[in-house]
């Protein structure tokens, strides 16, 4: 293999467009010099360097009123996910011809689906502001529901996920261009494939008690199928976006029940019982850290670091 082909091989780690504007530049540089295991590294850690960067949106390339956009309309539906241990539970008490009598610690966050339900028929519809209200009364109503009501809570830790992407939603419905921008960017292929991913993943949380059957570890498996369905109909709503850098991050970011779920999962395994003896220690850890994560990664660190003063 040649050096040229060598550096170009390398130079494949950068992103595409970065290739496209400075990789010939970068190309030359390289093969002006002496060449080596340094320039090497030099590359692989630069490629390194300029992912996170971008991960992070440390360099301002996303324009953050375009993600809000999108998830002020996305958000709303991928919401209604939340939904399918209480709708399961209805399906149930319906077959067994006793609705009637279905207790209310059976659907225990009920009252906030339905808000959030209203909110995305509102979002859909273009009415923005009384979308953005409603948003906050959903948002308040779940968080009321999970420290309220404490056994609602520690027996159904996945409400954090919700939680958090709620209150993105209720920001990005209040201080960006809204759903109507967030349907130019994605499109209404982007809707129907978020409609189709709540579907999917409430469809999977209700057949997973059937997959004991099966296997334990099918049993197991289902719930996270069912979370996976969600991070899979984010991507795919968002992958049309012309600049693809926002549907990225705007991705992410509906996504948030996903990272909630997994991180969850660490702290329990690494953990233990431990860790929900002491409140503040949990709550910090649940809810601080994937908060930091969601705005790390979407350069808001990087904005309320420059608006201070040095």
């Amino acid at each position: 293999m040649s050096r040229e082909q060598h550096y170009r091989r390398l130079l494949r780690l950068y992103p595409q467009d970065h290739r496209a504007t400075h990789g010939e530049e970068m190309l030359g540089v390289l093969m002006a010099g002496g060449g080596g295991r340094r320039d090497d590294l030099n590359l692989v850690g630069g490629a390194i360097a300029l992912h996170t960067r971008r991960m992070f949106n440390l360099d301002g390339g996303v324009p953050l009123r375009d993600v809000m956009a999108i998830v002020s309309l996305l958000g709303p539906i991928i919401l209604l996910t939340g939904a399918a241990s209480d709708l399961h539970e209805i399906a149930w008490w319906i077959k067994g011809g006793d609705l009637a009598d279905i207790p209310y610690t059976q659907i225990p966050e009920s009252p906030a689906w339905a808000a959030w339900l209203v909110v995305a028929l509102l979002a859909l519809s273009g009415m923005r502001r009384l979308a953005a209200l409603m948003s906050w009364v959903a948002v308040l109503t779940l968080l009321v529901i999970i420290t309220e009501i404490r056994w609602n809570y520690s027996g159904d830790p996945s409400n954090v996920g919700w939680m958090l992407l709620g209150l993105i939603t209720a920001i990005s419905l209040t201080w960006s261009a809204g759903p109507k921008r967030g349907l130019e960017l994605v499109g209404r292929r982007g809707v129907l494939f978020a409609l189709a991913g709540v579907a999917t993943s409430t469809l999977l949380v209700a057949i997973s008690p059937s997959l004991y059957r099966l296997s334990f570890a099918a049993y197991q498996l289902g719930p996270w199928l069912a979370v996976a369905a969600i991070g899979l109909a984010a991507y795919l709503a968002c992958n049309r976006v012309p600049h693809r850098r926002t549907g990225r991050h705007a991705a992410f970011l509906l996504a948030v029940p996903v990272l909630s779920d997994v991180w969850q999962y660490l702290l329990m395994e690494i953990v233990g019982a431990p860790l929900f003896w002491i409140g503040i220690v949990e709550n910090s850890l649940f809810y601080g850290v994937p908060l930091l994560i969601v705005l790390a990664a979407n350069g808001i660190l990087r904005t309320i670091k420059k608006s201070l003063p040095s």
